[in-house]
């Protein structure tokens, strides 16, 4: 559930839950999409979550994908934990677990009405049985660590029983001191959980069994207030030497709260109320940021672009040239050559026939230069500097693209120009194909806050996507239409004609008009996931480029699909209302994005200090 859905559409929905209803609907949801076959797959192609290698770390031998953690307070009965494996994070806190059913937890309480945290709520705890049986079904993906509460022998025992399917355990001063007593060395590394009052007496007390310690956030204070108390806990425990590793819990609303946390000198931070405040997203964003901070001028550009860029001026110009060929003759001789008639005959029988064919010709000119702007700007904006999300883009449209090709078993006319123009296409792709090979450059972002400006840009953001699968689902229909019934009811109306009254008059004209309109759907198809996937994975602050992209890329296709409509009379309301939503999905998703991907960052207090502490 990326941002741009839970923002807009299923927080609205979940806020006339109960808190603890509308929690464990959401993770039971996620965790069935997580489990099924191709599950995690759809997560990241929705959501682009994975943090790659740039962030890797390793604590207590532990390879730990990022600095982020999910606090146990956000998924008390294990519930969700299978799709938070896939969700962006680098550790996951499960607990407190005990061996009674007696003991309770506190989960925030949240309005989400008024996107507010107004108090807690208390949960039972897992018993140990319970917890074995939930870990016991978890495809595990991340390090787990674990709370746990009760006695010294109760710890023996839950240890002995964890020990498997965990890699650390948290637990507190009065169970720390027990381990002490008995002289327990643990099969896991331990992490003391300490309130920020009890520092003082933590720091006089030497010889604890712990490997790393956990700040806790307080009962009650602000988020700002927590944030402030963490970072002056950590400053405190390393003005006395502290040298093992820091973990922090809650303080974090916004990736800025979390960036400071980690310059503050936080090996770990645990987001608690603030992911649902902030979104689902928030893991991402941070390690965004984070990686924006590191980035560096890159040493060297990616040689490979330029033939991902000729792959896609060579398809607008093809469009340029298919749209010519729609503008004058309409049909190639190689076309009259197959109907065994020339255009005057044609025209003759009925002068609708060869505007019709212009009219998919034309509209698939469009959506070639389309294409070929889209591509040309991913391999100049993305490929050229190493981003991985970019060629994955172009690399999946273009291998739809290229076997759209094939419909024309379904038609049976097979358009040699066609063919060519794919075999001129198919080299300089190949080409770069191979020679961006590994390139695995994860996105950095600017975007520091959950600002007004990053709000409104999530409903475009939503559009954009509304609008990928539109022309997706469009494309599909169209090659369908193309390759079955060729005709809908409109297109005989504007023709006054039935199928079989074309082909009493010609049996190849029908396959002709067939290899079009498959061949528009599956234009379609490629350049609706090229909008789709730009969308999903390329919207980040202050992008300016997949701003324009998005709007120059539009151009052609919707510029034919209007103007050849009206060129030759085809003005059936029903026929035009698809690209008439489309330009509404188009115009929304333009208007409120323009702010947040051509934003003009402000030099806050805030924002120097971040910069001051890069060096």
């Amino acid at each position: 559930m990326p941002d741009w859905s839970y923002h807009t559409i299923f927080k609205p929905m979940l806020s006339k839950l109960p808190s603890k209803v509308s929690r464990e609907f959401i993770h039971s949801s996620m965790n069935i999409i997580s489990t099924m076959p191709f599950g995690p797959n759809l997560i990241e192609f929705l959501g682009h979550l994975n943090s790659g290698s740039s962030l890797e770390n390793e604590i207590h031998n532990l390879k730990i994908k990022n600095q982020i953690g999910l606090a146990s307070k956000i998924d008390p009965y294990l519930s969700g934990t299978n799709a938070f494996m896939n969700l962006g994070f680098g550790v996951i806190e499960i607990g407190p677990i005990s061996i009674h059913d007696t003991t309770t937890s506190k989960s925030p309480l949240i309005d989400l009405k008024s996107n507010q945290l107004i108090g807690t709520e208390e949960n039972k705890v897992l018993t140990l049985v319970q917890t074995v049986n939930k870990l016991s079904k978890i495809h595990k993906k991340l390090p787990i660590f674990a709370r746990i509460v009760g006695s010294f022998d109760e710890f023996k025992m839950i240890e002995s029983r964890l020990s498997d399917f965990v890699d650390l355990f948290i637990i507190d001063l009065t169970l720390s001191g027990d381990l002490v007593k008995n002289n327990w060395v643990s099969t896991k590394p331990i992490c003391l959980s300490i309130y920020s009052d009890e520092t003082d007496v933590f720091l006089l007390q030497e010889n604890y069994p712990f490997d790393s310690i956990l700040i806790e956030e307080l009962p009650i204070a602000t988020d700002l207030e927590q944030k402030n108390n963490l970072i002056n806990t950590i400053h405190k425990l390393k003005s006395n030497q502290f040298e093992k590793p820091i973990f922090t819990k809650g303080g974090v609303v916004e990736p800025i709260d979390a960036i400071e946390l980690i310059d503050s000198g936080a090996s770990l931070v645990f987001l608690t109320h603030g992911y649902v405040l902030s979104g689902p997203g928030l893991p991402k964003r941070i390690n965004e940021a984070v990686l924006h901070r590191r980035k560096k001028a890159m040493t060297s550009l990616n040689e490979g672009w330029i033939w991902y860029f000729l792959f896609g001026l060579f398809m607008f110009l093809g469009g340029l040239l298919a749209l010519f060929i729609s503008l004058t003759s309409i049909l190639l001789p190689y076309d009259e050559h197959f109907l065994t008639i020339n255009r005057q005959l044609i025209l003759q029988f009925n002068d609708r026939i060869l505007p019709f064919m212009s009219h998919d010709r034309m509209t698939l000119s469009g959506t070639i230069m389309s294409g070929g702007i889209l591509f040309m700007s991913l391999a100049r904006n993305g490929i050229k500097h190493h981003y991985h999300w970019a060629k994955k883009a172009t690399d999946t449209s273009a291998f739809v693209g290229f076997l759209a090709i094939f419909l024309f078993i379904g038609y049976g006319y097979f358009d040699w120009l066609h063919a060519l123009f794919w075999i001129v296409l198919l080299i300089p792709f190949l080409i770069g194909l191979f020679k961006t090979r590994g390139i695995n450059r994860s996105p950095e972002s600017e975007n520091l806050t959950n600002n007004s400006v990053w709000k409104m840009s999530l409903i475009g953001q939503l559009f954009f996507i509304i609008l990928g699968f539109s022309i997706i689902i469009g494309g599909c229909i169209i090659s369908f239409v193309g390759v079955t019934t060729t005709f809908v009811k409109t297109d005989l109306n504007y023709l006054c004609m039935s199928p079989s009254g074309l082909n009493a008059f010609n049996q190849q004209l029908i396959p002709v008009i067939s290899h079009d309109r498959a061949g528009f759907g599956g234009g379609l198809v490629s350049v609706g996931l090229l909008v789709l996937m730009i969308s999903l994975w390329g919207f980040r602050q202050n992008q300016k480029w997949i701003w324009w992209t998005l709007v120059f890329g539009s151009f052609p296709a919707f510029i034919t699909a209007f103007a050849v409509h009206f060129m030759i009379g085809y003005t059936d309301f029903y026929h035009l209302l698809p690209p008439i939503i489309a330009s509404l999905f188009l115009l929304i998703g333009v208007s409120t994005t323009y702010k947040f991907l051509n934003f003009t960052k402000k030099r806050t207090s805030n924002n120097i200090n971040l910069e001051l502490n890069k060096f």
